[in-house]
């Protein structure tokens, strides 16, 4: 399959000019005096030989970046009057959805559309409409081995993330459907041999698609003698630009900060330190922060370059199919079990030091990490087109590896720092180690909570589960409400009383 899909890479490729053969021949099928609904690429910029009854500008079937690569430009003219309803920013490089009348333009023969309406669109419509050359996960998985050499979990990380993640329904943190794949490692080859992969792969992508500062660009079509300009920016991918931001402690340029903070994008964020830090500022917000030791390869590929278009199309079709998640759903409970099971037996296998990696701030909150994780099953869904219990797995076994890199790398002196900061937390002089291990317990159920409350029910199974006798369960439930670690604010729900 994979063999007959890249001997037929001409064929599959939705090439510009495919695009712009496919969009005259639609609007050639109109009679003049038909009504039509139609989607394309606003040109503020008036036509030849303009009338003077109305507001005339340009429509395009083709991006900005796509449409200086077309043999053909298929321009249709719009009339803007004032019982047009306009409910989208007049600007060239909107991409909008009108309908409205089809007439003849009284130049040459071009098509003119008398606009009833006009509305913002979102831009992955543009991509949506070649849905059946969509790729198969193999053909995905084959163009991303043959451009990129690293070892599985990272590569499989890096296309993960292009798939971007579902929101989370009821999450308390207010994040957009972007990712953060992240790695770290002293050492500039090998952080700059990730970087060059990445760039190289944002590169492939269309300009109004990639993150960047609001820049103009210009076109010139000698055919109509018109020149004209797009702004673009507000993308969806970022690669750090320079070699210079992968020192920074978030390595991303600063007017890309809020974006990065909101995750309203994808960032493949690569980044050199100087000595690994448990409160890493990336690390604790990415869905994969990997440490890496090996150099990362990459060569340019021909027939990804040529399927990208395919490759948006496969991304924002799965993204349609699962646009969020929801704690209710079955499968994020099955998840969400699996991944207390993991935290309990991390805890049990490092001990304090993985408790200490899991305080407020540090790299393993369990909060922070169980939505993080949690975005990233719905990354990988979108690529597998559902979640399965083989999906639940490789997420927790990418982050078991995490974790194993993370508590490795970090030296001695750091880690005692993180857990003199654990100690005080979890109060030395509170001497029943047992009501330390169920305090524990609590913790980790209700980081994966989404309104931070655990039910008395789930806190005595927990507490069975991990070791302790009915009987016990229940006196230590007590023992901690009495000694005001935890409250209960409604009947059957418990929180915990957290130091300021």
């Amino acid at each position: 399959m994979i063999y007959t899909l890249l001997r037929s890479v001409e064929r599959l490729a939705i090439s510009p000019s495919k695009r712009a053969r496919d969009f005259q021949r639609v609007i050639q099928s109109y009679k003049n005096g038909e009504p039509i609904e139609v989607e394309g690429f606003l040109i503020l910029r008036q036509p030849p030989n303009v009338p003077k009854d109305g507001a005339y500008y340009l429509l395009s079937p083709l991006s900005p970046s796509e449409l200086p690569k077309s043999d053909i430009r298929p321009y249709v003219v719009i009339k803007i009057t004032e019982k047009s309803k306009i409910n989208a920013e007049l600007k060239s490089g909107e991409y909008v959805k009108l309908s409205g009348i089809v007439d003849a333009y009284p130049f040459g023969n071009m098509r003119l559309i008398h606009v009833i309406s006009l509305e913002k669109a979102s831009v992955e419509d543009y991509w949506l409409r070649y849905k059946e050359l969509a790729l198969t996960k193999e053909e995905l998985e084959h163009l991303i081995d043959s451009t990129i050499t690293a070892n599985y979990e990272l590569k499989k990380a890096i296309l993960y993330s292009l798939f971007a993640s579902p929101s989370i329904v009821g999450s308390k943190k207010v994040w957009g459907d972007g990712v953060t794949f992240s790695a770290l490692k002293n050492d500039p080859k090998i952080i700059k041999s990730l970087w060059e992969a990445s760039r190289y792969l944002i590169s492939l992508f269309p300009e109004e698609l990639i993150l960047k500062k609001r820049i103009s660009k210009s076109f010139v079509d000698e055919d109509l003698d018109l020149d004209f300009s797009f702004l673009l920016g507000g993308g969806r991918y970022y690669s750090p630009p320079s070699k210079s931001l992968l020192r920074k402690e978030i390595p991303v340029a600063e007017w890309a900060r809020e974006y990065f903070e909101k995750k309203q994008a994808v960032f493949l964020t690569p980044k050199m330190y100087k000595r690994i830090s448990p409160e890493d500022p990336l690390a604790y917000t990415s869905e994969a922060p990997f440490i890496v030791n090996e150099h990362v390869g990459w060569e340019r590929n021909r027939e990804l370059e040529q399927l990208v278009p395919n490759l948006l199309a496969t991304i924002f079709v799965e993204k349609e199919k699962i646009p969020s998640l929801s704690p209710s759903d079955k499968t994020v409970e099955k998840f969400r079990e699996r991944f207390e099971r993991w935290v309990f037996r991390n805890a049990r296998e490092y001990g304090e030091k993985f408790d200490a990696l899991r305080l407020k701030g540090m790299i393993f909150e369990t909060n922070t990490r169980y939505l993080l994780s949690l975005r990233l099953l719905g990354s990988i869904a979108r690529f597998e087109g559902e979640i399965n219990n083989r999906i639940i797995s490789d997420v927790i076994n990418m982050n078991q590896e995490i974790v194993d890199m993370w508590i490795n790398e970090i030296s001695e002196r750091d880690m005692l720092k993180v857990l003199e900061v654990y100690e005080k937390y979890i109060e030395r002089d509170f001497r029943n180690r047992r009501l330390v291990m169920a305090l524990r317990v609590f913790m980790d159920l209700e980081a994966v909570s989404t309104d931070g409350s655990v039910s008395r029910e789930e806190f005595y199974t927990a507490l069975v589960e991990y070791g302790f006798k009915p009987s016990y369960a229940e006196e230590v439930i007590e023992r901690l409400i009495a000694d005001g670690y935890l409250y209960e604010p409604f009947i059957g729900k418990l929180k915990m009383i957290k130091p300021e």
